[in-house]
């Protein structure tokens, strides 16, 4: 993944503020007031954003400049933000490993309403639409972070959302679904066969096999929702009282991964299946391995990993997931995906909001609960924090 160079310096919480009063507004409820404001050619909405000023620091709401809007952009009113691990991940001592210019602006989540829209895309996308999107902030600076009232988003990772589904329902699904897909569909990765979008699902990638190391999981949970729309079966992990969820998603078989015998019984429930590889939404050393052990008990494959790639076996090849490369390394995949079968699926209940929300505050000033929360574990659950 490429990571952000943010080009702004942060002088304190409330240092950016124009005046006092608006400082005193932001202990109070600034985000109801700068919500209610829209764009227009005499007046700029306030922007705030809660910031990680620095490695290992806590979240500071600060005010923030209102975005440009770029050709191929959209800026969106944010009503919801949902929390990954990756955001703590940064706030850690993993931090390091991201390579970060400080301040940033974290999140790649979010839900809202449209505000403006760049002259290239006017025909897919208008004022007032509602939409969910992954921002793309840690590749192309702190304006298209997600944690903040007014991100500019990239329209290759937007999708219209229809008003049968909520912001909160919709809130859960956009960062796992690019990761998802940069697994499943890109070269580098699976390369594995588009859903369909269509009634049917796609005929080449029928009687393929999918092993799914994390079905519960967030990225689990699109990944058996994108595999099985394009026609593969899935044999996948969980723990048993997640069994029913991943079955309702799509998954054939289920099979409890605390068992000392997993690899083993994969193994034989997936023998004389046409294997086309594994998808491990986990991404421990762990869980690698043992996906990579099973592969080669059946002659080899690839393995897509959201998190760590380690030397396995000589006809196992690991593979590490970066959700943004679906844009800026096969810009097809999230043609595919984003702006073809997402509005789609949505609109006509093939793609389903799981994991189920857990909203644990409203405000930019709770989003640093929300962090604190997933990082304390959640199962078969998306952390959310409401900005309006």
């Amino acid at each position: 993944m490429r990571f952000l160079h943010c080009v702004f310096l942060a002088a304190g919480i409330f240092a950016s503020l124009a005046t006092a009063q608006d400082a005193q507004k932001h202990l109070g409820h600034p985000i109801q007031e700068s919500l209610q404001n829209e764009p227009s050619p005499n007046t700029v909405p306030k922007n705030f954003a809660a910031i990680l000023p620095s490695p290992l620091a806590q979240l500071v709401v600060t005010s923030r400049p209102y975005p440009q809007c770029g050709d191929n952009e959209i800026i969106i009113k944010n009503h919801i933000v949902a929390i990954n691990p990756v955001d703590w991940k940064i706030q850690s001592p993993m931090g390091r490993n991201f390579n970060l210019t400080y301040p940033v602006i974290l999140g790649e989540d979010v839900a809202g309403e449209v505000v403006e829209v760049g002259s290239e895309i006017k025909s897919k996308f208008s004022v007032g639409d509602r939409v969910m999107a992954h921002p793309l902030g840690l590749g192309n600076g702190a304006a298209y972070g997600g944690f903040q009232l007014y991100p500019v988003l990239k329209a290759a990772t937007v999708s219209r959302i229809p008003d049968s589904i909520t912001f909160k329902e919709a809130a859960v699904l956009p960062l796992s679904i690019s990761t998802a897909a940069a697994g499943l569909f890109m070269k580098s990765t699976l390369g594995l066969e588009y859903p369909s979008v269509d009634a049917e699902t796609s005929q080449r990638a029928k009687g393929s096999t999918l092993l799914l190391w994390g079905c519960s999981s967030s990225v689990g949970s699109s990944v058996v929702q994108l595999a099985t729309a394009a026609g593969y079966s899935l044999i996948t992990t969980a723990s048993p009282g997640n069994f029913r969820y991943c079955k309702a998603l799509g998954a054939d078989q289920v099979l409890d991964y605390h068992d000392v015998d997993i690899v083993e019984k994969l193994i034989g429930h997936l023998k004389g299946r046409k294997v086309v590889g594994a998808y491990d939404a986990i991404g421990s050393e762990v869980t690698v391995r043992q996906s990579a052990t099973i592969l080669h008990a059946l002659g080899g494959g690839k393995i897509a990993s959201v998190g760590l790639a380690p030397e396995v076996f000589s006809d196992v090849k690991v593979s590490r997931v970066s959700s943004g490369n679906i844009v800026t390394q096969e810009p097809e995949v999230a043609e595919q995906i984003w702006g073809e079968f997402v509005p789609w699926a949505l609109e006509s209940g093939k793609l389903v909001a799981r994991p189920k929300a857990l909203v644990v505050g409203k405000g930019l000033e709770n989003v640093q609960a929300g962090l604190d929360r997933q990082k304390e574990g959640v199962s078969a659950l998306k952390i959310e924090v409401v900005l309006n």
